[in-house]
């Protein structure tokens, strides 16, 4: 079952095909897929990386975990309505 995450969040992030670098970070902004992050805790073999980043990236929902469980976006709210 996945876990809804909202802004201030802390989840853990797996170096992947999409991701280049395994960290933990806290969610700044929500996207419909994806999430702005703040990079917290990394190995410092990738310190260059997150300093080029600028201790942030996006990420896609499915590359995240919240207490090793995946997580989903809250629900967007549809400004048409």
């Amino acid at each position: 079952m996945a876990v809804i995450v909202n802004v201030g969040d802390s989840v853990t992030v797996k170096k992947g095909t999409d991701v280049p670098l395994s960290f933990k970070g806290t969610i700044e902004k929500l996207y419909v897929n994806s999430a702005l992050l703040t990079i917290d805790d990394f190995d410092q073999a990738d310190a260059t990386l997150v300093d080029d980043l600028k201790n942030k990236t996006v990420v896609n929902y499915k590359s995240m975990k919240k207490g090793g469980k995946a997580v989903e976006p809250p629900a967007i709210e549809d400004p048409k309505r």
